[in-house]
């Protein structure tokens, strides 16, 4: 009997023995204080935790799902210092090109609240022995930690970005970056410019690159170097060691560009199958016999810091509305609360729209939000307020998915307006459906796709095949500037060597009249 159970037992022990050898010891370091960053980050560190990795997370929020090889470090203080300062009215007024200098300034605040932090000090105190065979960052906000992590044996590099794909993710993987046809965050173009929209996404992104490398680098090196030392490396050194990049861009939403191998596509890595709803909810949205809207503005925006003109519009305007409206609003009770609405702090928002008698969304159309409401085939109405929600929201728009309600516009009577469009036109729907049905056709889901291309880089280390060899030129060779100005010379010179010989020859002959 004894013998029959050997060969089982020889074979979970070979089994033990393959994880435990392909196991590494993985460091993820997050330090942008986002709920929706790390609502986006956080599945594929406890996926490569639940299959056997040992996982080591660095960032401002703790993680839900506890897996007994994931480590979790929390950077306490973050997201609630920041959180106070938003301000509807002011977020809306500012322009474009002070949102891009505000959010150099916020990556830079936290990267350096980080470093002076004692969970990051616990890091660093770890036994000079250890190693990482990986290290997983956001692509930025980190730069004036990496360059400590050199002491944990260099580790390979994947970047991630829960913010479709900035300039400078396009820069460290290589991938051609055509301001042509690919409008900046910030600006609402579309992919077929005009010449003047030409010019300004140009300066959009003039600005951005000198205020990122010649204000924000220097700043976190110099950070850097007053942490660890002079001797610690620079940003651009350990940009090096970034095999792949991994972004949340998806061409169904985004305008499509050429991509490098290095660079992959994760869109819409949070999505999952959805959960069964609490009771409570459950009953609310299947008791609603016309249906249900859905009212969010986000994990950073609060509806319950809405003036009382605007909060007043918005409860006016729900009231006479046939349907039931569902609000994500954050303090304990709504003032006026009409009978058709419930409130909830916190709503399980992608679980609430896969429920079949989900509607319609109101959204303030942040990539994630974006991105599950396509996913569900949700129409929205959007309300953007800053950084890329104009532009996601504009998209839709052009898709005939969802209109946009500026918040300036937000009034009782425009709001029932756009519901009632939004509502009893069926073509919205079924626009946004067929969004869904491109964005879901995919081969493996996202959060595999991240999975595998992760693991990638650990059995192949640092992946240099799929490297472009446009990382390691300058600006002038990138664009074939030398070149040109070497062609451009050539017949410059032979002009001038023309020249001069007509007025060699010229002046000759003026001697010899003379001298006849």
């Amino acid at each position: 009997m004894k013998m029959q159970w050997l060969p089982i037992k020889i074979y979970t022990f070979v089994i033990c023995c393959i994880q435990l050898s392909t196991a590494a010891n993985i460091l993820a370091v997050f330090p942008i204080a986002s709920p929706s960053h790390h609502i986006w980050n956080t599945p594929l560190v406890v996926t490569l935790a639940q299959r056997g990795h040992n996982v080591t997370v660095v960032g401002p929020e703790a993680l839900k799902t506890q897996v007994p090889n994931l480590t979790d470090i929390v950077i306490t203080g973050l997201y609630e210092a920041i959180l106070e300062e938003f301000n509807y009215e002011e977020i809306i007024d500012v322009s474009p090109l002070f949102t891009m200098g505000m959010f150099f300034d916020y990556s830079s605040h936290q990267c350096l609240s980080i470093q002076k932090h004692d969970a990051w000090k616990q890091l660093m105190n770890y036994p000079p022995d250890t190693k990482f065979d990986l290290l997983i960052t956001e692509s930025i906000g980190a730069e004036c930690l990496l360059g400590g992590i050199q002491r944990f044996g260099d580790p390979p590099i994947v970047s991630i970005n829960a913010f479709n794909v900035p300039f400078w993710m396009l820069e460290t993987s290589g991938t051609p970056n055509m301001l042509s046809h690919i409008p900046h965050y910030v600006f609402t173009g579309t992919d077929h410019m005009t010449f003047w929209q030409r010019v300004t996404n140009a300066m959009y992104y003039i600005y951005s690159y000198y205020h990122y490398y010649y204000n924000y680098l220097p700043a976190m090196d110099k950070a850097a170097r007053e942490y660890y030392g002079p001797n610690v490396p620079s940003y651009s050194e350990v940009q090096q060691r970034i095999s792949i990049s991994m972004a949340n861009y998806h061409p169904v939403l985004d305008y499509p560009f050429a991509i490098t191998p290095n660079l992959i596509p994760v869109a819409g890595m949070q999505i999952k199958d959805p959960k069964p709803l609490p009771q409570d909810l459950q009953n609310f949205l299947d008791g609603a016999k016309e249906g249900v809207i859905f009212f969010s503005l986000g994990t950073n925006l609060r509806s319950e810091k809405l003036t009382p003109e605007k909060r007043k519009a918005l409860m006016e305007a729900f009231a006479e509305l046939p349907q039931k409206v569902l609000w994500k609003f954050e303090a304990d009770s709504l003032p006026g609360q009409p009978k058709n609405v419930k409130i909830g702090k916190w709503l399980p928002q992608s679980d609430i729209l896969a429920h079949p008698n989900v509607k319609l969304f109101i959204s303030h159309c942040g990539l994630l939000s974006t991105h599950e409401a396509i996913y569900r085939g949700i129409p929205i109405l959007g309300i953007p307020f800053f950084a890329d929600q104009p532009i996601n929201i504009r998209k839709l728009v052009n898709n005939g998915a969802a209109i946009q309600l500026d918040f300036k516009d937000l009034t009782k009577e425009s709001l029932l307006k756009t519901l009632y469009l939004l509502l009893n036109d069926p073509s919205y729907r079924e626009n946004m459906k067929k969004l869904s049905a491109k964005f879901r056709d995919n081969p493996e889901t996202p959060l595999e796709r991240a999975v595998f291309w992760t693991e990638y880089v650990l059995r192949h280390k640092n992946v240099p095949h799929l490297q472009s060899a446009a990382k390691d030129l300058n600006f002038a060779q990138y664009f074939l500037l030398d070149v040109l100005a070497f062609l451009l010379a050539i017949p410059v010179l032979f002009i001038i060597l023309l020249f001069c010989v007509c007025c060699r020859r010229k002046s000759t002959h003026a001697r010899k009249q003379k001298l006849n």
